[in-house]
């Protein structure tokens, strides 16, 4: 019968013996060591190189001929609405003025023919007309810039200058690499995502909160004016 005491190569044999032996076990106490120090394993489902968008782009310039018309219509534009109609009001304020009077003349008739209430119930409606009428009279009368008036077809326009007007606008969005990846993984029976540096391959190392040990905390964004 063969005895492995009596064998010359029983040491070696003895060896290898030990270390299938302790080879599980010591698998077993570094995953249970691991796992005391809150370090897990989470299967990776889809990793994604990140790219990102730049909204901060060199402004682009360029130079653009206006006539005098464009030109006068750009100011026009950037007018309020009291410096546009400033003649109009002022012709308003005529005719509020001019309103007072004439709605005192006619609360004192009609008290001649209704109640004082009734009678006083016209003197804000009079005063309103009067201004109202003031301030369109004055718009009817005040003639308007002829830079302003649509050229109809057919009419003669009138000589124009040219000026020359640099126009910047924000240059296009700039898309860039970025040193990261994005991976989705499952924790527990949860699909969670995360940005790490690197690309973990098919496990990524977690703690007990289902985080990735080396995860890329996204960075602050300032919104310039």
């Amino acid at each position: 019968m063969f005895s492995l005491a009596s064998h010359p190569c029983r040491a070696a044999a003895a060896l290898c013996l030990t270390l299938l032996t302790m080879g599980p076990l010591a698998l077993f106490f570094s995953n249970a060591n691991a796992q005391h120090e809150g370090v897990y394993n989470a299967t990776v489902l889809s990793v994604t190189h990140e790219t990102e968008k730049s909204r901060t782009g060199p402004e682009v310039c360029r130079q653009t001929v206006l006539t005098s018309q464009q030109v006068a219509q750009q100011q026009e534009d950037d007018k309020t609405w009291f410096e546009k109609n400033r003649i109009a009001t002022i012709g308003g304020s005529a005719g509020i003025v001019v309103g007072i009077p004439l709605a005192n003349a006619v609360a004192t008739k009609a008290a001649s023919y209704t109640t004082s209430f009734a009678a006083a119930s016209l003197v804000l409606p009079t005063i309103l007309l009067a201004g109202g009428i003031g301030f369109f009279v004055t718009q009817l009368l005040v003639p308007a810039d002829p830079l302003l008036a649509t050229p109809k077809p057919g009419s003669l326009v009138a000589e124009q200058k040219f000026y020359v007007q640099t126009v910047c606008a924000p240059g296009g969005p700039t898309y860039t690499e970025a040193p990261n990846y994005r991976i989705t993984y499952r924790f527990n029976g949860n699909v969670q995502s995360a940005l790490v540096k690197y690309d973990p391959g098919d496990r990524i190392k977690v703690n007990q909160q289902g985080r990735p040990l080396n995860e890329v905390k996204p960075a602050l964004t300032t919104t310039g004016r």
